[in-house]
């Protein structure tokens, strides 16, 4: 690459190949992996001429089964990915102590998109809960009745 990198264009293609050929953390898998349903060989590595060792069919559907293979496997470790992230945000956040009835504050989230927090209140209102199921609670702003994350709000006490 020059020193003034005026030719980033083409190194672009070797980037894409190495994060084409690099495991993700949460397939277990390169991109190149799931898509071609083997791993990525350097035409340097090859040490002999390729012999053809198929015939077409014999090629497709054994191609078929192991892109199968590596998407189911793909999914599980998705899965697993995702249970790992939820159990890593859940050891920092508190149960909610909130019920039908309870008065509580919203937090305001136009302080968070450029309103100076410094001199407003992050907490408006105090509204009272009408619903509340696993994750959403409906509470009463005027006349309406709006359903928030229980991410949002806070008991008043």
């Amino acid at each position: 690459m020059k020193e003034d990198q005026t030719n980033w264009d083409e190194w672009v293609p070797f980037a894409a190949y190495a994060y084409n050929t690099s495991k993700h953390s949460a397939t277990g898998f390169t991109p190149f992996e799931l898509v071609f349903g083997h791993p990525s060989s350097l035409p340097s590595a090859m040490r002999s001429e390729p012999a053809p060792q198929y015939n077409y069919d014999d090629y497709v559907s054994e191609l078929r089964g192991r892109l199968q293979t590596a998407h189911l496997v793909a999914m599980q470790n998705l899965i697993a990915s995702k249970v790992r992230s939820k159990d890593y945000y859940d050891k920092g956040t508190e149960v909610m102590k909130i019920e039908v009835g309870n008065k509580v504050l919203l937090y305001d989230e136009r302080v968070r998109r450029g309103r100076s927090r410094k001199l407003s209140s992050q907490w408006i209102g105090l509204y009272d809960v009408v619903e509340l199921n696993k994750v959403n609670a409906t509470i009463r702003k005027g006349r309406k009745l709006i359903k928030v994350h229980v991410n949002r709000l806070k008991p008043f006490y």
